[in-house]
């Protein structure tokens, strides 16, 4: 018979879907916002995703190839993207581009696209949007359905994180992590977002499993890291890289025969066979399609051309090295087609947050968690040279900051979590369930610092980049408030400005309603044993 510890332990045991879906109701509103209020195609390559999402929803998988890129069949309105980008590599240009309507947005006409040997997973899960409408509200239904796609697997991640018991500094570190750039990226018609939050799922999924392995929850991060990992391959032509380092780091906090224990248990091996499958799928294509080296290839039937072609590898790994804090801006937020940074003092926000969540990881963290601190660094640091390095000297230099993403992720949220846990332990051990520093005045002024800093960086980033579009990088913003504006988003400027400060508020709130709650409680003995785990 049970009874009430039995029941207690249950509640502890369940999913908080509650809480998760809050999460990615938020995260969803703030993407959408962006979603309205960026200029349709101003965004890295956006037409040219648009136009393939277009394609794929009407059965068109490749195309025809050309100098220009892929020929495809799509709606006069998705082909006119291509023209409406006179604001490009202009900062002081508005998004107000001389470009007539046309006379049937809705007929269809061909048009090329530089994505026409992408993976289609993505374009078919948001292209479908534009069989609905016959003008650019099929557009705008394409980003709000990518937006809602990438927040819920960044929603799914802290769904993990909240089962965590030191899920109150991991909480924080998920705040940090969810920078403007990637509730942009969510918001635009690029498989960037959902690649980096799907692959985020997968990180917290596996960490869950290796630094807690209550058994009552391994069923639901399993099939959260299995979906998300079966995405995340076919997002992108490197997303196999990203996701086979998320789903294996981890793994350096369990001792051999913990590992060999936890690879017979049935939710890790069902995981593991999922994200298989889908790597197969995804390198399938991109060998099949050979999308990744088609440019180098085929120069002809791409546009598209880098400096740097017969370069040494060894100097582009160089190259991308030294450039490293440049390429970490776009982590943060440069917007537009890379002609739009982010305030300087944002910049300074994120690099003083991360800055000290690693110096605190690298002071604090010992033995296997400290391994796995460094090694979340030196992903972040290296990947993005070693993949230059081996593609610059047939394809040049294409390596953009947003491209490292997926693991700029997946170090913020680990290392919150690795602190989470090392401050639950306390000074004395394991054996030690401290309630410090959670009643303490200097954990919540913390807090408060931390999620108020954060919410003026969202919103300020957003409030610059919508000043760029509407008035140009030096308008003011009362002429975007009150003056006359060349370009208006749809509801307005100052109704989308207000929108979010509103919804950055709830972010403030909700950040610190997770970081003063009550502490999760420490799972029950019987709950931990060898025998109980499969750890034995």
């Amino acid at each position: 018979m049970s009874g009430p510890r039995d029941a207690g332990t249950a509640a502890r045991l369940r999913f908080p879907w509650r809480a998760t879906f809050v999460v990615w109701a938020l995260l969803s509103a703030l993407s959408a916002v962006w979603a309205l209020a960026t200029p349709i195609g101003a965004s890295p390559d956006e037409p040219a995703h648009i136009v393939r999402a277009a394609s794929v929803a009407r059965g068109q998988i490749v195309g025809t190839p050309s100098p220009d890129g892929h020929v495809v069949t799509v709606p006069e309105y998705i082909a006119l993207t291509q023209k409406d980008t006179c604001f490009a590599f202009k900062p002081d240009v508005t998004a107000n581009c001389p470009v007539a309507a046309p006379a049937a947005p809705g007929a269809l006409t061909t048009a090329t696209t530089t994505a026409g040997l992408y993976n289609p997973l993505y374009y078919a899960a948001v292209g479908w949007t534009s069989l609905l409408f016959h003008d650019s509200g099929g557009i705008y239904a394409m980003r709000l359905v990518s937006a809602v796609i990438a927040s819920l697997f960044a929603a799914l991640a802290f769904g993990v994180l909240r089962t965590l018991p030191g899920r109150r500094i991991a909480a924080l570190g998920f705040a940090v992590a969810i920078t403007p750039m990637t509730l942009f990226l969510n918001a635009s018609v690029n498989p960037n977002g959902i690649e980096a939050t799907a692959t985020l799922a997968v990180f917290a999924g596996v960490l869950a499993v290796v630094i807690d392995r209550r058994p009552g929850l391994i069923w639901h991060r399993a099939v959260i890291a299995g979906v998300s990992g079966i995405v995340a391959v076919n997002a992108r032509g490197l997303s196999p890289l990203w996701v086979f380092v998320a789903a294996v780091l981890p793994l350096v906090l369990l001792s051999g025969r913990e590992l060999g224990a936890l690879l017979r248990r049935p939710a890790v091996l069902t995981a593991i066979g999922a994200i298989a499958v889908g790597a197969v799928a995804a390198l399938a294509w991109t060998l099949g399609s050979n999308s990744l080296l088609n440019a180098v290839d085929n120069p002809d039937q791409t546009p598209q051309h880098y400096a740097g072609v017969g370069t040494n590898p060894l100097t582009g790994a160089w190259l991308t090295l030294t450039r490293t804090v440049e390429f970490a801006h776009g982590v943060v937020g440069i917007f537009g087609w890379l002609d739009t940074p982010a305030p300087a003092e944002v910049y300074f926000l994120w690099a003083a947050l991360v800055g000290l969540m690693l110096l605190a990881a690298f002071t604090l963290l010992r033995r296997r968690r400290l391994l796995l601190a460094g090694l979340l660094l030196g992903a972040f640091l290296l990947l993005p040279p070693i993949v230059q390095g081996v593609y610059i000297t047939g394809g040049g230099l294409i390596w953009q900051g947003r491209y490292n993403l997926p693991m700029f992720l997946c170090m913020v949220v680990g290392v919150g979590v690795l602190l989470g846990e090392s401050v639950l332990e306390g000074a004395t051990g394991p054996g030690h369930w401290t309630t410090a520093p959670w009643a303490s005045v200097t954990w919540r002024r913390l807090g408060w610092i931390v999620a108020v800093a954060l919410a003026f960086g969202q919103f300020y980033s957003f409030e610059n980049t919508l000043r760029r579009y509407t008035v140009g990088i030096g308008g003011s913003l009362k002429q975007m408030l009150v003056g006359s504006s060349p370009w208006t988003p749809p509801g307005g400027a100052a109704a989308l400005l207000a929108l979010f400060a509103g919804l950055c508020v709830v972010g403030v709130w909700l950040t610190l309603r997770e970081a003063f709650g009550p502490r999760a409680p420490k799972p029950a003995p019987a709950l931990v044993t060898p025998a109980a785990t499969g750890l034995e």
